[in-house]
């Protein structure tokens, strides 16, 4: 079963990794490139281009935004050294939400279940990435953009390994505490300047744990060793990620970019992202996912039924579960009474997979230790007695779900088949190439392009326009980051 889940993913993949290499720069890759771009072309040294960034992070600190984190990221675009070497980014993307996912699974199976193989343990992780990347709600802003994909997908990543480190930090043994302990204090000052949304919620996640923590001591009263109290430690990334948070949230470019929009209160905030969670949990339970996870069944029963780490109510890891998904949506509510672009909904559904992932793991291993002869603990073993007829059932269903959708935009790798297949994803590349040439000719100074007629949905981004369009910026964007005097567009051929 791990050898057939792991041919299917690297399958569903290739299709992304090809579109890759048809991807341009595009929008705020320009905004935030402009300095980091021209240190590279007068000085060709990367000393000049991190003075550079940190250059621009000070400035959008102080004038738009306080995620300086993400900021400082986002000016190291692979593009400003040459954009040939944009497509670097959907294989950094992939990388980096398949790493973190698979850390964060391989923790909590092998060092807290404790019963899982490493076949299970595989056999897990590739179907939580399947649905990730196949479901989500924005490819383009999450794979393929690299300014967009590092904001959300790259710091929701970089959380996932953050949790892995501080759950391996209460497993270690003693040489290796102080390791995982530092690494995740270093990451915790990284997500302090994250999205609002990653930042927050590793706030949430980093306090939850020292509250455990101290619940286990009180618990345990005088039986209580070093060990647990070692663990108190983890205050310190708490610390950093507070500060941090609280570097961002205070910046003042924040009064600045508050005034484009307009939000709501606190309170209400908080109350709607309930109500949002809840929408957004039921669209997301798709007949793909519920197929998904249906399919893993057997394989995390086969998990928790040797496993002797005992585990919690299933309505109480419920609950603080959904808490935590719904703080996803306060930000975006608070700053501008909205449940966020589709760019944040690309690491909410993502975020949405591992906590139901994890809920399964928790409700089944509570089941086989508590209610061995409940209604569900039959039907499971009913499913058990003919696994390889309920592999080949859902296998179907997987496979016509997926390869029949009405939509042909509804999965990446789909979209990504159709856009190869067809040329699109070359004629978009071809148009944006003959542009670049314009761009990078030093002796032309006013630039006259034609509007792109190839728009692949994975790769297109928005398009430049003359004054007056809403899509201007980007103009003003590109004229400064190639060093041009103007940037107009034409209906002509």
């Amino acid at each position: 079963m791990f050898g057939a889940a792991l041919t299917a993913f690297l399958a569903s993949m290739i299709p992304l990794w090809a579109m890759g290499f048809y991807t341009v720069p595009g929008c705020d890759d320009y905004t935030y490139g402009v300095k980091t771009h021209a240190a590279w072309k007068a000085a060709g040294s990367l000393g000049a281009v991190i003075g550079a960034a940190f250059e621009t992070t000070a400035e959008y600190w102080h004038e738009w935004q306080g995620t300086y984190s993400s900021i400082f990221l986002m000016t190291l675009s692979p593009g400003i050294l040459d954009e040939k070497w944009y497509f670097l980014t959907v294989f950094l993307m992939t990388g980096m939400l398949g790493g973190s996912l698979c850390a964060l699974i391989h923790v909590v199976l092998k060092r807290y279940v404790g019963s899982a193989s490493r076949h299970q343990r595989g056999i897990c992780a590739l179907t939580i990435l399947f649905l990730s990347f196949q479901t989500m709600v924005s490819p383009a802003d999450g794979l393929f953009w690299y300014n967009g994909a590092l904001h959300y997908v790259f710091m929701q990543s970089v959380l996932f390994f953050q949790a892995a480190a501080l759950l391996s930090f209460w497993k270690a043994r003693r040489g290796r505490r102080a390791a995982f302990l530092l690494l995740s204090g270093f990451l915790a000052f990284v997500l302090g300047g994250a999205n609002l949304l990653t930042g927050l919620q590793s706030c949430i996640l980093t306090a939850f744990l020292l509250l455990y923590t101290l619940y286990d001591i009180r618990r345990k009263g005088k039986e209580s060793g070093p060990e647990e109290r070692w663990r108190l430690w983890a205050l310190l990334p708490l610390a950093v990620n507070l500060i941090g948070f609280a570097f961002n949230v205070l910046a003042p470019g924040n009064s600045i970019r508050e005034t484009t929009a307009e939000g709501m209160g606190a309170a209400a905030a908080i109350a709607l992202s309930f109500y949002w969670a809840a929408v957004y949990a039921a669209e997301w339970t798709t007949l793909l996912a519920l197929a998904g996870f249906l399919l893993l069944l057997p394989v995390i029963r086969r998990m928790v039924e040797a496993a002797e780490t005992p585990f919690f109510r299933p309505w109480r890891t419920a609950f603080l579960s959904f808490c935590v998904f719904a703080a996803m949506f306060t930000p975006t509510l608070y700053a501008s009474s909205s449940d966020g672009p589709p760019r944040c909904k690309n690491v909410m559904r993502v975020t949405y997979y591992v906590l139901v992932f994890f809920n399964l793991v928790n409700a089944m291993g509570w089941y086989s230790q508590k209610k061995r002869g409940s209604l569900f603990f039959r039907l499971n073993e009913e499913v058990q007695k003919s696994y390889p007829a309920w592999l080949a059932a859902l296998g179907a269903v997987l496979c016509a779900v997926f390869l029949l959708p009405a939509d042909k935009n509804t999965y990446t790798s789909v979209s990504a088949i159709r856009s190869l297949a067809n040329g699109e994803a070359a004629r978009y590349y071809e148009e944006n190439a003959r542009r670049l040439a314009l761009y990078n000719d030093d002796g032309l100074k006013d630039v006259t392009v034609t509007y792109l007629t190839a728009k692949p949905y994975l790769l297109f981004k928005a398009d430049v326009g003359n004054e007056g369009s809403q899509d201007y910026w980007i103009n003003i964007s590109i004229v400064d980051y190639y060093g041009k005097d103007s940037l107009t567009v034409t209906e002509e051929e």
